[in-house]
């Protein structure tokens, strides 16, 4: 499995506390009308708010639901790899056919028998 930079990493979390605050908008609204115009007695006053916000907040912050949202950034990191890879292929052989100046048919004979010899040296490595 593929692991993530530290900096990745925050990232996610940061993105998953957004998402759990617009989930939780409601609880921290009450929260936020409650702490209005208070100081020294908002932590008595607004415990049972706060314990509220809180709760919402932690379920949507899950262990669980960091590690999806961290696989699912691998998945879409590896795809997005993977399709950044085929284009420079696909540039470089476009290139190579302008330098060659080879026929189709060689072209796809050609690119035959490199797919063929992936899918062999693919097949041995698994």
């Amino acid at each position: 499995m593929e692991a993530l930079s530290r900096r990745e990493e925050q990232e996610i979390e940061a993105a998953a506390k957004t998402e759990a605050l617009k989930a939780c908008d409601d609880y921290v609204k009450e929260f936020a009308k409650c702490c209005e115009g208070r100081t020294f007695t908002q932590p008595f006053v607004c415990a049972k708010p706060f314990k509220a916000m809180n709760a919402c907040i932690k379920e949507e912050m899950a262990t669980d639901r960091i590690d999806d949202l961290k696989l699912e950034y691998i998945a879409n990191r590896s795809e997005k790899g993977r399709l950044a890879v085929e284009a420079l292929l696909q540039q470089r052989k476009e290139k190579l056919i302008k330098l060659s100046g080879k026929k189709e048919e060689e072209l796809r004979k050609q690119e035959e028998y490199y797919r063929l010899a992936r899918e062999k040296q693919q097949g041995q490595g698994a």
